[in-house]
C-alpha cells in the first residue's frame, strides 16, 4: 500500500496538503498529524515491512519539533522502510545542513507543497 504520512503542527497545512495529495490520485492513503508524538504512536503500532510511506514532516513544531521526532523514530524503524521528506517553511540553512546529516532523509522541500511536488515525490520514492 503507497501512504503519505503528513506531520505538520498546523492542522490546515495539513487539510490543504491532504486534499492535494489525494486529488492526486497517486497513493492509497494519507494520513495526517498534527502533533509529532501522535505520529509516532501510529508508526508504532502501525509498522508492517510491506507498508511503505512516504513522510513529509515539518521541522518547526512545538512539544517535540521535527529533529526530536526523527530521534525517537529510527528506534522504531530500524531499517528505514520509510522514505522521510522534510517540508518546511523553515529557511534557516542550519535546517537544509541538519537535514543533509540526518539518516533516513530523502529530501528536502520548501512549503507549499503542490501538486508538481507530490508526483516527483511519489514517482521517485514510491514503489
Amino acid at each position: 500500500m503507497k501512504r503519505i504520512v503528513l506531520i505538520d503542527d498546523d492542522e490546515t497545512t495539513n487539510y490543504l496538503n491532504k486534499l492535494i495529495i489525494e486529488r492526486s490520485k497517486l497513493v492509497d492513503e494519507v494520513v495526517s498529524f498534527d502533533s509529532a508524538q501522535d505520529a509516532l504512536n501510529f508508526f508504532s503500532n502501525n509498522h508492517s515491512e510491506e507498508d511503505e510511506s512516504l513522510v513529509l514532516l515539518d521541522v518547526n513544531m512545538p512539544i517535540m519539533n521535527g529533529w526530536q521526532f526523527l530521534d525517537h523514530y529510527h528506534t522504531l524503524d530500524k531499517n528505514n522502510s520509510n522514505k522521510i521528506v522534510i517540508l518546511t517553511s523553515s529557511i534557516n540553512p542550519a535546517d537544509k545542513q541538519l537535514a543533509e546529516e540526518k539518516k533516513g532523509i530523502i529530501d528536502y522541500k520548501a512549503k507549499p507543497l503542490s501538486i508538481e511536488m507530490i508526483n516527483e515525490l511519489v514517482s521517485n520514492h514510491l514503489n
